[in-house]
């Protein structure tokens, strides 16, 4: 029969815990501490390498959690990541697909999620808030809302507060995108969850930018003027005569 090896629990002459637990106590620094110095020196010296250790993987799980690319994927990046997933075998044929179906990336991604599944999610949308909470956010701020505002002078109100102009912008012969300006006169609204839901629902790459004005647009890749105008009534709950689209050089109300 082998002998049992025999373990030495050391406790603290102060507070009677042992010492990984007493160092979390009120009187740690005061008593424990000086304790545990004067009786088991390599014991406290091995438990402030391991407090250190402890904290440096917090500090760099907390850096990691607050890192986010300044810009969403690109249609590259975003269909790499989706063979990396389902595919891996199959992405030295990225390339190719994307010269392929140049100008029809949607089509391509509605085409593949319906296949495969969900897109991988961009880290760049990693901290906001999903949909369904922000567009429940939303529509609990119209409601309240409109309780606080009633009558004709709260409508005319509301019609000069809210702006929102969509463009469409030819890049090539083939290629066009959708910019949306005004979604931040909307109350409540963030700019980039909107963006997020423009990518999901239109299944391409959809970003904030900055204007020289000092305002914000959101480029949404492809032509999707009127179904952008849709959207923007139906899930953000704003007014069909505040959307304004440009057909052509003249702004038409949606509404």
């Amino acid at each position: 029969m082998n002998d049992l090896k025999r373990r030495v629990v050391v406790y603290c002459g102060e507070c009677g815990m042992p010492p990984e637990y007493c160092s979390y106590g009120p009187d740690f620094e005061s008593h424990c501490k000086p304790w545990l110095q004067k009786h088991h020196p390599d014991m406290h010296k091995e438990l402030r390498q391991k407090q250190k250790v402890d904290m440096n993987d917090e500090e760099s799980r907390e850096e990691k959690r607050l890192e986010r690319p300044s810009e969403p994927w690109t249609i590259k990046e975003r269909l790499t990541k989706f063979y990396e997933k389902y595919q891996p075998d199959k992405i030295e044929s990225v390339p190719g697909l994307l010269e392929k179906y140049e100008g029809k990336e949607d089509k391509l991604f509605a085409a593949l999620t319906k296949k495969y599944g969900p897109e991988p999610e961009d880290p760049f949308y990693a901290e906001s808030e999903s949909e369904d909470e922000m567009v429940r956010d939303v529509n609990e701020l119209s409601l309240s809302d409109k309780k606080k505002r009633r009558g004709a002078a709260a409508k005319k109100e509301s019609k000069g507060e809210t702006r929102v102009i969509i463009h469409k912008i030819k890049r090539t012969k083939r290629k066009a995108v959708t910019t949306v300006v005004g979604m931040d006169t909307v109350p409540g609204i963030k700019l980039k969850d909107v963006a997020k839901v423009f990518s999901k629902v239109f299944a391409g790459s959809s970003s904030v930018k900055d204007l020289p004005n000092g305002n914000k647009e959101i480029i949404v890749q492809g032509d999707h003027v009127d179904d952008v105008a849709a959207l923007i009534v139906e899930k953000f709950s704003v007014p069909g005569e505040c959307v304004f689209m440009d057909l052509d050089g003249e702004f038409v109300p949606f509404g």
